[in-house]
């Protein structure tokens, strides 16, 4: 078990780990959702419903067994939905002791620090657990993000077909178009989407992959109240590897590949792309990869026009619930996600939606444009009172 000086170790690790995040991409801006005023509202939501969820989940499942399940093809527990076990309950935290807490996290009620320390030792167990590195996230890992053992890996090298540059082009648009979709659908988040890697081929060769996850096809129960669009995909699940020779590819915890050079598409030697039918993982023609294109292209333009007609309350709330439901991931694995509330909770919005309709930004997110020495004792994310 961890104690609170091991667990500030991680909370300080976390923290400069979002900062850097941070630091990459900035605060999160759209033409269509007020993004960083749903984000809020979802992980003050979070901070106050989280703990019951996972100690119900953790009950069922070991964080060790669940790693352990989860390294395969297409699973939704990876990279990012580690991530979302310490980032989102983090932020509310960090709102709450801003704000309630007069800054000070000694006035933190007890009972909700054992809570978070208790769920950042799950979160450390299932992270180091996962990644092949035995570290607890992909930062710590030097930017990598590998999981697959050699039976995945060997599956995927016999199923990796030779393309040239204009069909790499080809399949790199057919990627881009699934990804705008899947982004708009999960309110602009990245939420269906995840990169694997890099896995060493040969000298100077690299294999990565991307998965996408949770697409309407039409099947199933539906994912996201305005996820039942007219156009379906021709499957749920979409995976794409592909060997890379002369480049590099790093990663970080939110699930983002950076390869360098950026425009590799002459660099790219095999590709591979699978679904899963049922419980088992099959290869996909690539000549299939069009029909994923021209549906994800119908269905952002059906996402647009409900979105359109939408005022900012709701769109708030939409994200809000997007960002709550990412957590579904884990309840699905032990049946009970007909057990939780999915919506936002009437007390938080009550108390926050007022606040962010006319208001862009939490005041807490000042902390995140302090100095780094200014960080180094008292960093963005709350350490536990020792």
């Amino acid at each position: 078990m961890l104690n609170t000086r091991e667990t500030n170790r991680m909370i300080k690790h976390i923290s400069d780990t979002f900062s850097d995040i941070l630091a990459e991409r900035g605060l999160l801006e759209s033409e269509i959702f007020p993004t960083n005023e749903y984000i809020s509202v979802s992980c003050y939501h979070t901070y106050n419903h989280l703990y019951d969820v996972m100690k119900q989940v953790w009950s069922k499942i070991s964080p060790e067994k669940l790693a352990v399940k989860s390294k395969t093809l297409l699973s939704e527990v990876h990279a990012l939905s580690i991530t979302y076990l310490w980032l989102y309950y983090s932020l509310g935290r960090m709102g709450i002791v801003f704000e309630k807490c007069d800054n000070d996290p000694k006035k933190e009620v007890e009972e909700k620090r054992n809570q978070w320390q208790w769920m950042l030792e799950q979160w450390y167990k299932l992270g180091t657990n996962y990644f092949n590195t035995g570290k607890p996230t992909v930062a710590m890992s030097g930017g990598t993000n590998l999981a697959f053992g050699d039976g995945t890996l060997n599956w995927l090298k016999d199923n990796l077909e030779p393309v040239d540059t204009e069909q790499v082009k080809s399949i790199r648009r057919s990627l881009g178009q699934v990804e705008l979709y899947a982004f708009m659908d999960e309110c602009e988040a990245r939420a269906k989407l995840i990169d694997h890697g890099p896995y060493p081929v040969s000298d100077n060769e690299i294999l990565v992959t991307t998965e996408f996850t949770r697409l309407h096809d039409g099947q199933g129960d539906l994912w996201l109240p305005w996820s039942d669009t007219e156009a379906k995909l021709p499957s749920a699940k979409l995976g794409v590897a592909m060997t890379i020779k002369g480049a590099t590819a790093t990663f970080n915890d939110i699930g983002t590949m950076t390869i360098e050079p950026g425009d590799y598409s002459n660099l790219v030697t095999s590709v591979a792309a699978y679904t899963e039918r049922g419980s088992k993982i099959i290869p996909l023609g690539l000549d299939e990869l069009p029909a994923y294109e021209e549906a994800a292209e119908a269905a952002l333009s059906e996402l647009y026009l409900k979105y359109s007609e939408w005022d900012k309350k709701r769109l708030m709330l939409a994200g809000a619930v997007a960002y709550w439901r990412g957590f579904v991931r884990y309840t699905d694995i032990v049946g009970i996600t007909n057990k939780i509330d999915w919506n936002i909770s009437q007390s938080v919005i009550d108390e926050y939606v007022p606040y962010f309709m006319d208001n862009d930004a939490d005041p807490a997110f000042i902390r995140f444009g302090r100095f780094d020495d200014e960080m180094e004792d008292d960093p963005t994310l709350y350490l536990l009172p020792e």
